[in-house]
């Protein structure tokens, strides 16, 4: 009877480093099949063996000459190689007391003559051998091949440790994606329900604004908007850095006139320019350029904000050049210059220079980090060039498209005088939205235009007040995350199953998706909060004159 190899002193530590490869009972792969054919036909033998021992058996992971896939442990020539973790030769078992009566040795497939190597992982442990078998006795096994056999050895353990990373690599490339799945639902939810107060604020401000004519109050009334403003700029900051981080914001590359959106942007950031007297001009040119539209319009947004907010005198310039085969975007500015050392520092998150703690009516100092960000998922570079207390140059190279584009229809530089539109009058709008709040400042706002409003909570009262209309609405507005998992998307389906109504989707969810699917359904989509001069103005756009 066989005798019962020893342990190895180190044997619970070499049992956990073999299981945490995760080979064993894995099926077979040519990596290691292709070794076993080299070691036999290099040392000439019949039978080589990739060997790994657990607890009870030899497992083979790779082998050639050999119908069994393991053995009992309690049989194994390797489990005495593991012990002297060297390479281990047995020129005759039969000679040898340790495997003279070994079933192997006894019973097929009759072995005699074994040489094994062991397979050594870090801090020594060994997992198992690479092993050759004969059928006959060999004496030709000396110093110069147990050396080759050690390095074939080396040659197996390299692959076993490369399975083992990519397997560490695709675990933790799963798990990634996992977190940045729940991140992505987390930022989904948290913007939806954080721009539900924001959004109702801002739309009874704006009732308000239609109401009030006394200058005190209306002073007021600006302020408090304005703290609307900077509270819904923070959180759109926040939410997008979040975004950028979760990899949930997906590029769309178009070639596009930039034009227009520089003519726009300089006008949106005019008057706060004039209110701290400072010049904001615009240069722009007609070269077409090739990037995504919307984040480019992110990035000079927030170079303009952080221009515009930190100048205290002079201006600000907004312009662009074609350098070689790119378009150079540049933000100047004749503000307190950034000193060289704080260059790099400037674009990371909550900094804001020269302030011993945060400035709250400057923002989070996200802008510049937001900035960096797109950049660097749109494959560009930002530079920054500054004279400290002459001004900064901010840059962002784009490529240049290859083909002109044909401009776009220009945007309605300024919403209707709601407050003089008759063409609201009398005009039915259906409003679907799951907030009380928002709902009520909705159908208040609207109702001030001289609209008529039905306003539902969910699908389902949606679907049991359209029962009792009877004429023609003249446009539809709905939030896209309503109850119970329904979407805006399911709203507008049901009520163009009646009527082609003009539709426009709310929503505080900013990913690409959204856009893709209002443009699907030929639905206009405005994202929270929604201020009362963008929904008039997109109201007067679809309803027919």
């Amino acid at each position: 009877m066989a005798r019962e190899p020893p342990w190895p002193l180190n044997e619970p530590a070499r049992i956990d480093r073999l299981k945490s490869y995760g080979v064993l009972d894995t099926p077979a792969e040519e990596a290691f099949d292709r070794i076993t054919r080299l070691v036999a036909r290099h040392f000439d033998a019949p039978m080589a063996l990739v060997t790994l021992l657990d607890e009870t058996r030899q497992w083979f992971k790779a082998r050639h000459g050999v119908d069994l896939s393991h053995t009992s442990r309690r049989i194994s020539f390797c489990a005495y190689t593991i012990l002297e973790n060297r390479v281990m030769v047995v020129p005759d078992a039969t000679e040898d007391e340790r495997f003279a009566d070994n079933p192997l040795v006894v019973d097929p497939p009759h072995i005699r003559f074994y040489a094994g190597a062991p397979l050594t992982a870090g801090e020594g442990l060994v997992l198992g051998t690479l092993c050759i078998l004969d059928r006959r006795r060999r004496d030709d096994f000396g110093p110069e091949r147990q050396q080759d056999l050690a390095e074939f050895a080396r040659i197996a353990m390299h692959d076993l440790d490369m399975k083992r990373t990519l397997a560490e690599l695709e675990s933790a490339r799963e798990e990634a994606q996992r977190a940045n799945d729940a991140k992505t639902r987390f930022l989904a939810a948290a913007s939806h329900d954080l721009r539900q107060p924001i959004q109702a604020a801002s739309l009874y401000t704006g009732l308000l604004g239609y109401q009030l004519t006394d200058p005190e109050t209306r002073e007021l009334l600006e302020r408090l908007q304005a703290s609307i403003d900077g509270l819904n700029g923070m959180l759109g900051g926040l939410l997008d850095l979040s975004r950028l981080e979760a990899g949930a914001i997906v590029p769309e590359l178009k070639s596009h006139l930039p034009g227009e959106l520089m003519a726009r942007l300089t006008a949106e950031f005019r008057a706060q320019a004039e209110l701290k007297g400072l010049r904001l001009r615009h240069r722009a040119c007609n070269l077409p350029v090739l990037t995504d539209p919307h984040l480019l319009e992110r990035m000079l947004r927030n170079l303009l904000s952080n221009a515009v907010t930190y100048t205290q005198k002079g201006g600000v310039l907004l312009a662009c050049r074609r350098r070689g085969g790119e378009v150079e975007f540049q933000v100047w500015d004749t503000g307190p210059g950034i000193a060289e050392e704080h260059r790099r520092t400037v674009f990371e998150e909550f900094r804001q220079l020269g302030k011993p703690a945060r400035n709250g009516a400057q923002g989070f100092g996200l802008g510049l980090a937001i900035v960096n960000r797109i950049a660097r998922l749109l494959g560009l570079a930002v530079t920054v060039r500054s004279v400290p207390e002459r001004g900064s140059l901010f840059a962002v190279r784009v490529p240049l498209a290859r083909h002109r584009t044909a401009p776009g229809p220009r945007a309605t530089a300024t919403p209707p005088a709601v407050r003089d539109a008759a063409r609201f009058q009398g005009r039915t709008v259906l409003v679907v939205e799951d907030d009380d709040a928002v709902r009520l400042a909705m159908t208040m706002l609207l109702e001030s235009w001289g609209v008529n409003v039905v306003a539902a909570r969910t699908r389902e009262e949606f679907a049991e007040l359209l029962r009792d209309i009877e004429e023609e609405p003249d446009a539809l507005v709905t939030d896209y995350r309503l109850p119970n998992g329904q979407t805006g998307r399911e709203v507008v389906e049901m009520v163009r199953a009646r009527w082609k109504l003009p539709a426009v989707i709310i929503t505080g969810d900013t990913a690409p998706e959204r856009l893709r699917e209002a443009l699907a359904t030929g639905c206009r989509l405005l994202h929270k909060p929604v201020e009362p001069k963008d929904l008039a103005r997109v109201l007067d756009e679809m309803l027919p004159g």
